[in-house]
């Protein structure tokens, strides 16, 4: 589903995502306390003092909308989302938009690291109205009817970031609240029908279909392909600024590299996977002091990040250095593993072993100030005698420093430039410039970078967001254990083996489920995700392998596992053989769907784990229940991996793994899907059955292109070569049957489109619906004209879940030379 002209914002307002500038730090001493108070995620607790009324997810909330019979307003973040501190301190610390907010609205809190389910859903609302997203997200929703006939919870207005004030002709998020408030009681049936179309549309966009199509090498080929397309050769990674590390792309490309083809393929292969793991920890991206991964670059160089670090980001980066090191036994890539976990059992580890979520952007409401140096902060550790002169010189060039400051803070700019440190070359490399032997000057870097942090320990650090989320933890369970099976260091063993049993242990509710998050000992009332499950029983089972290199035959770890497999199928499986999973508990009255996520972003999506966890569970014991299991998983996920094995990519990592055992693939994986619909809803019209086209000149052809069906439509005449590379196929226009004539399209962009053929982790695609109209331009080549030149137009129909074989059609237009 795409946005429409049907869903038209009933308000001529614009959702704004543009920055603003911060207001000052609120008061230490709170003054307000709202529901809020209480709850166990710290950014919920964050709001707990906010002049607005906040309250948490829930019937309580849902049940006063429903008395007051006024919209609510959901407004989604996480603790470490700098832009969401922007606008609490702008907004919700204001007297003046609570007493408005309070008065028009009631207003809800969710933390999106608590409740993926509700932030994809309305995330999803956000993106089919405006054609972006982002956090802060704020939704207004329907409550729920007076009689309770309608459970409410239905978008009809959506936006991230909104400025305090009227900015470049933008509304302030207060003259937004107005607007929606006075259309709610003006214009209220236009609303509650712009709500029912809006979820309708959510529906349709959220959907995943169920029916197998085939699933071959072809799928494992193109997604290589596509990859290899969208890589940086300059700078390593996919794509551009802003630069994320995206690890299941480069997993996927170290675990298919052996049976790319052909070899210069294979090649560009390994380059790309050398030059993005080396790229993104010898860049500022990487904490080149204290070791682990920022969320992304703000550049395309790897230089700039944006400061907040996650635990999944650093769970799964450990992973793939790990699994690297393995596979190609360069020492660098076990440094940086070691180094990630040595971080992370640093700084993020809890005392009964569990992980922190993730560390803060900003210090002070600067962004990144923790991690930045200057020449004085360097010259005064040589003043205070921690660093030698000559130290201080390593230093400078080491870590980039000498090539002057490179990060000025872009909401403070009169404040002085700083500098991001960095490696400008691998450590080899950077010992043979310095005429130190490898050795030498590991040891004086080692110490200095302990001197460094230990004078970075000094200064008021980044906000900690405490709280334990399963499904990350696993992930960090399985980093720790990748890195011990890898280094063969019993310290991450152990850590690992700690961090599962407090995870088995602590997060239980009385049915014996397992438990979203936690925050010290109180538990949070939400079950576990589909999502937390699989990452778990990933996680047992990369213990029981570690278990298996220390010599530790304990096969609780295999037996933990299994039974989180039972319990998560009962949970989340539907179907003959409970292999299609939701991402939800059923018959949760408080979501509009109950969701099956295959896309693969930030976090890897649930199935994905899920199917390569079955396969190593068959690996690990042999018993073929699990691999059977697996393809019936990958059979229901089929479609949207035929559809789009990039945006898959995790999925299409399982189906390399199954290939790559077997050969090919069980019947069972399903028949053919039809080449193309029965009859093509495609109508393509010319102006005219003549065309004079002049020796020295071009010709123009009028065309229009008719699009019958709602749920069709044909990729656009301009689309990116990576989507190309995917098996999509643009509007293309060629002469046919004869010889003397040249042909190309003139034709307008085409609508974004998003659906699950189209991932986060790919180029914009944009589309053709309905009707369209543009010309075909012909000149002469100076060729012999020799046949019968005819043009021919060629498309691809797509729905919201697939694409069709292309089809071609010859225009009845006579071709004249003058």
């Amino acid at each position: 589903m795409r946005p429409a002209a049907a869903m038209a914002l009933v308000l001529a307002l614009n959702p704004w995502s543009a920055p603003g500038e911060p207001m000052p730090p609120a008061a230490t001493q709170p003054t307000h306390t709202n529901h809020l108070a209480g709850q166990t995620s710290p950014y919920l607790l964050q709001h707990a003092h906010n002049p607005v009324d906040w309250c948490p997810w829930g019937k309580e909330a849902f049940a006063e909308a429903r008395r007051r019979q006024v919209p609510i307003l959901v407004s989604i973040g996480y603790s470490t989302c700098y832009w969401c501190h922007v606008m609490e301190r702008e907004t919700f610390e204001s007297e003046s938009a609570a007493a408005i907010m309070n008065e028009r609205f009631v207003c809800i809190k969710v933390d999106r690291e608590e409740r993926p389910d509700v932030d994809d859903i309305y995330m999803s609302a956000a993106q089919l109205m405006t054609g972006s997203g982002g956090w802060p997200l704020n939704v207004w929703l329907t409550p729920p009817s007076a009689d309770g006939s309608d459970p409410g919870l239905k978008p009809f207005y959506a936006g991230t970031y909104f400025p305090p004030e009227p900015r470049y002709g933008r509304p302030s998020f207060t003259q937004v609240c107005e607007s929606l408030s006075e259309a709610w009681t003006s214009q209220h049936e236009q609303v509650l029908d712009q709500a029912e179309r809006i979820t309708q549309a959510i529906r349709e966009h959220l959907s995943a279909a169920t029916e197998s199509v085939r699933l071959d090498g072809r799928q494992v080929s193109l997604a290589v392909d596509g990859l290899l397309r969208m890589y940086d050769p300059t700078n390593g990674g996919f794509g551009g600024a802003p630069k994320f590390p995206q690890p299941v792309f480069a997993m996927f490309l170290l675990e298919t590299l052996d049976q790319i083809q052909p070899e210069a393929q294979q090649e560009k292969a390994k380059a790309a996977l050398r030059k993005t793991l080396d790229a993104m920890a010898l860049g500022g991206i990487y904490d080149q002091i204290g070791g682990g991964f920022h969320r992304y670059s703000t550049d395309a160089q790897w230089l700039v990040p944006h400061f907040e670090k996650m635990l999944y980001d650093n769970a799964q980066l450990a992973c793939l250095y790990a699994r690297s090191y393995r596979a190609t036994k360069d020492p660098f890539d076990a440094h940086i593993a070691r180094d990630i976990c040595d971080y992370v059992l640093r700084e993020m580890t809890l005392p009964d072993g569990r992980f922190s979520s993730a560390q803060d952007a900003e210090v002070d409401a600067r962004e990144g100030l923790n991690y930045l140096w200057t020449d004085r902060d360097i010259k005064s550790l040589v003043d205070a005698g921690k660093l030698t002169d000559a130290d201080a010189t390593f230093v400078r060039h080491v870590f980039g420093m000498d090539a002057g400051p490179n990060f000025q803070d872009p909401h403070h700019p009169d404040e002085p430039k700083r500098s991001v440190l960095s490696l400008p070359e691998r450590p080899d490399a950077l010992a043979a410039e310095l005429g130190l032997d490898r050795a030498a000057f590991d040891d004086q870097l080692a110490r200095i970078r302990t001197i460094m942090l230990t004078e970075r320990m000094t200064r008021k650090q980044p906000g900690l967001d405490d709280k334990v989320i399963v499904s990350w933890n696993a992930l960090m369970i399985a980093g720790l254990a990748d890195t011990a099976i890898a280094t063969l260091e019993r310290k991450y063993y152990d850590a690992a083996i700690k961090a599962a049993q407090a995870i088995l242990s602590k997060m239980r509710d009385a049915t014996g489920g397992l438990v979203r998050t936690s925050r010290g000992d109180a538990l949070a009332n939400i079950p576990a995700f589909f999502e937390d499950y699989a990452c778990m029983t990933r996680a047992l089972l990369a213990l029981d392998v570690a278990a298996t290199a220390f010599n530790d035959h304990d096969a609780r770890w295999r037996e933990e596992a299994i039974a989180l497999v039972e319990d998560a199928k009962s949970r989340f499986g539907d179907g003959p053989l409970l292999s299609v999973m939701y991402d939800t508990l059923d018959r949760q009255s408080d979501l509009l769907l109950r969701q099956r996520s295959t896309t693969d972003g930030a976090m890897p999506s649930a199935i994905s784990v899920w199917i390569n966890a079955h396969m190593d569970l068959f690996e690990i014991t042999g018993e073929r229940q699990y691999l059977e299991y697996a393809i019936a998983c990958l059979s229901a996920i089929s479609q949207d991996i035929k559809a789009n094995p990039i945006g898959c990519i995790n999925s299409t990592r399982a189906l390399h793994r199954l290939l790559d055992r077997d050969g090919s693939l069980p019947d069972k994986l399903g028949p053919e899907v039809a080449e193309k619909p029965t009859e093509s809803p495609v109508t393509i019209l010319s102006a005219g059955d003549k065309l004079v086209v002049p020796n020295d000149g071009e010709a123009r052809l009028p065309i229009r292109i008719e699009i019958e069906g709602k749920q069709f439509h044909i990729n656009a005449a301009t689309i990116d070569p990576a989507l190309e590379a995917m098996g999509l196929q643009p509007l293309r226009a060629t002469i046919v049957g004869g010889t003397g004539y040249a042909v190309r399209l003139d034709m307008p962009a085409g609508k974004p489109f998003q659906g699950p053929v189209h991932g986060d982790n790919l180029p914009a695609l944009t589309v053709y619906e309905n009707t369209i109209e543009g010309a075909v331009i012909v000149q002469r080549t100076g060729d012999v004209i020799a046949g019968r030149p005819r043009i021919a137009l060629s498309y691809q129909v797509c729905n919201d879940r697939a694409c069709y074989q292309p089809l071609t059609v010859e225009l009845e237009v006579e071709l004249l030379a003058q």
